[in-house]
């Protein structure tokens, strides 16, 4: 698809912001939207909006060829005081607004952004592949899967034009907490440990986890929205699984510590397997340990 413009929601996030930069490196014209913006994300080449988008003023945002919903709670309901029929709503209504203004305007596709999350943590011993059908029980978990629905119903003229991605495990750079995404990555947060001086903690279990750097996803995602909608959830994201003991010894590698083994917790959900889809097979994903050097040498640089 040639580069034209495109809605981005929730782009002062992590993973939204990811998107925004990384379409606007492409030659993208970006509308960015979300309910603030932190002052280091200020870029200008991006149009940052701000508005809520429970109720949006639709007179600040323009007409765009694409639509990217990246906008998302992803902190416990119980930690924002919300019930988890409250946390639903804060989270299906702005997509049900930007699903109305997507029919009044029709793009020419639209991406809902979703996650591996979906998932409970006894789906799959192995690989969490696009062919299981997700049993997340969590309030996260129910409401990126009613969103997964709604957004798989939208379409103009009987056309198909919806990608919903389910995204794993992801690191990059920009990675901080805020109120809406409350934890950072396993990887930032042994980054800073390390840089801390304190030790970084691998479970007795040593868990495999699948890693996507985020600035791979927006090549990627133009790869995805220039060809048809697969017409179900892609799991869009890096084939780099690594186990937690490996990747703690590539960062104190990096940056020095040690590491501890502590008590395994609750089970975690096996890593997920990127679909098999002739869109993104030939995408270069960056390995995770290339990602941390990447950081490293960003901060050096900065």
């Amino acid at each position: 698809m040639t580069p034209g413009r495109m809605l981005i929601t929730g782009a002062g996030g992590f993973v939204g912001r990811a998107l925004a930069l990384g379409f606007a490196r492409l030659g993208w014209e970006i509308c960015a939207v979300d309910r603030s913006f932190d002052d280091s994300a200020r870029d200008d080449r991006v149009d940052q909006v701000v508005t809520d988008l429970r109720d949006p003023d639709w007179s600040l945002i323009p007409r765009v060829d694409v639509v990217v919903h990246a906008a998302w709670l992803t902190t416990h309901p119980k930690t924002l005081g919300l019930t988890a029929g409250e946390f639903e709503r804060q989270n299906l209504v702005p997509l049900d607004n930007v699903l109305a203004y997507a029919t009044r305007t029709s793009p020419e596709a639209l991406v809902f952004v979703s996650s591996s999350g979906v998932f409970a943590a006894d789906d799959s011993a192995t690989g969490l592949t696009d062919a299981l059908a997700p049993t997340g029980g969590t309030p996260y978990a129910t409401s990126k899967l009613q969103g997964e629905a709604l957004a798989s119903m939208w379409g103009t003229d009987g056309v198909e034009r919806t990608h919903v991605i389910r995204l794993g495990y992801l690191f990059g750079p920009h990675e901080v907490a805020r109120p809406s995404r409350e934890g950072i990555s396993l990887i930032a947060h042994w980054m800073n440990e390390a840089r801390e001086g304190r030790p970084l903690e691998v479970r007795a279990d040593d868990p495999a986890r699948d890693w996507t750097y985020t600035p791979d996803l927006a090549p990627a995602l133009a790869r995805l929205i220039s060809g048809p909608s697969a017409r179900r959830p892609i799991h869009f994201g890096s084939p780099h699984v690594v186990r937690d003991g490996e990747l703690a010894s590539w960062i104190t590698a990096e940056i020095g510590g040690h590491v501890v083994t502590v008590p395994s917790g609750a089970p975690l959900k096996a890593p997920m397997v990127t679909s098999d889809i002739a869109a993104v097979r030939d995408v270069s994903w960056t390995p995770p340990r290339d990602g941390i050097r990447a950081l490293l040498e960003a901060e050096a640089v900065a």
